[in-house]
């Protein structure tokens, strides 16, 4: 994939601007709160249609106008497109190629991002809704069945939970609470299938990077962890294993009406990352944190290559400061020519001169682009 260019009209803290990008890596260079993130905010959202920091759209307009737009060309696997987001009067509408986008499944596929920002670099000790996100926006990205199933699960969830609420101060029919338990399973079986596939390619392509990464010391080991028995789903017994995840439920059920909660299923799911056989979560440096976090990042980056046949676009925000100089040139080092790149920095001392060489520099002024 490669963006061409990208248009800006009232979107966070740009007027009116417009910026042409080099198909290899981009570096958006400026001091700090001068609008490089919201740049590269804008990208990802033209490709997810939210912000990355998951800002409401009302949140994304300039100070003092009541509307925004977002507008670019691309080139991908398809063809040349155009895309083109106006929210105003409250509402968003998006136009692919000129074609009104009605449903987010229409436009899954055409304009797809990896971000790497600091708050990645917290994925292995951080909270399990992290690595689980790591999980879910490429998939999402990528895959129709799995973004349907991922909303209809959401609503189902909430279903069970509202039931739970009340079976605590009511009686509820258990029958009632049966017909939502099947549809939990339904949708979270196909969402376990389609993350523990995307777990056993990307734990075989970071552990390749890794052991480059550690001078060929470490090995990284990356399993999927849920409190549901995976046996018959490893064997693809798939009516057995929607029968034992149902019972579960069951067997759950009283202590949920408890907590208030669903307490199993992909929503409550991990990933279990061990170096040399001992846990990263538990004792992995902070040196190491970062370059299993990095090694994720690429992994991704070669899933989807595989998955839909292209590289996406690659977002790195500020992240080179929080690297070390060895961290640092590995990443730069893993992006391919085939790899359009963009990078937000106060520093250029932030990146090699080879990268320098063959990318675009783009200055940031106060929400302006020079």
């Amino acid at each position: 994939m490669i963006l061409k260019d990208i248009e800006l009209e009232n979107f966070t803290n740009y007027e009116k601007e417009k910026c042409f990008f080099s198909e290899n890596v981009n570096i958006f260079i400026g001091d700090n709160a001068q609008g490089k993130s919201n740049l590269l905010d804008s990208i990802y959202y033209l490709a997810n249609i939210n912000s990355s920091r998951g800002n409401k759209e009302k949140d994304l307009i300039k100070w003092g106008r009541d509307s925004f737009s977002i507008s670019a060309h691309f080139l991908n696997r398809i063809g040349f497109n155009k895309v083109e987001v106006n929210f105003i009067n409250k509402k968003k509408e998006v136009h692919i190629n000129s074609y009104k986008i009605e449903k987010k499944r229409e436009y899954i596929g055409y304009l797809i991002t990896v971000m790497f920002s600091p708050e990645d670099l917290n994925i292995i000790k951080g909270d399990p809704s992290l690595r689980r996100k790591y999980l879910d926006e490429e998939l999402i990205a990528t895959d129709i069945e799995y973004f349907l199933s991922s909303l209809k699960y959401r609503k189902i969830l909430e279903q069970r939970n509202k039931l739970l609420k009340e079976a605590y101060r009511r009686k509820i029919n258990d029958h009632v609470m049966e017909a939502w338990e099947e549809q939990l399973v339904k949708y979270g079986t196909i969402i376990l299938q389609k993350r523990i596939n995307m777990v056993n390619k990307i734990k075989t392509i970071a552990n390749k990077i890794h052991y480059l990464i550690s001078d060929n010391k470490d090995n990284l080991n990356i399993e999927y962890s849920t409190k549901l028995d995976l046996e018959f789903l490893n064997k693809n017994d798939i009516d057995l294993f929607k029968e034992k995840y149902f019972k579960k439920l069951v067997e759950s059920r009283n202590k949920d009406i408890e907590r208030g909660y669903t307490s199993i299923g992909p929503h409550r799911d991990d990933l279990e990352i061990e170096i040399n056989n001992i846990s990263g979560k538990k004792f992995a440096s902070q040196g190491q944190q970062r370059t299993v976090a990095l090694c994720l990042k690429m992994a991704e980056i070669e899933f989807i290559k595989e998955t839909i046949g292209e590289y996406p676009l690659l977002l790195l925000d500020d992240v080179l400061s929080e690297l070390d100089k060895k961290r640092k040139n590995k990443l730069l080092e893993a992006i391919g020519e085939n790899i359009q790149t963009f990078i937000t920095t106060t520093d250029l001392n932030d990146i090699n001169d080879d990268l320098l060489k063959k990318g675009k520099i783009i200055n940031i002024v106060e929400g302006r682009i020079i």
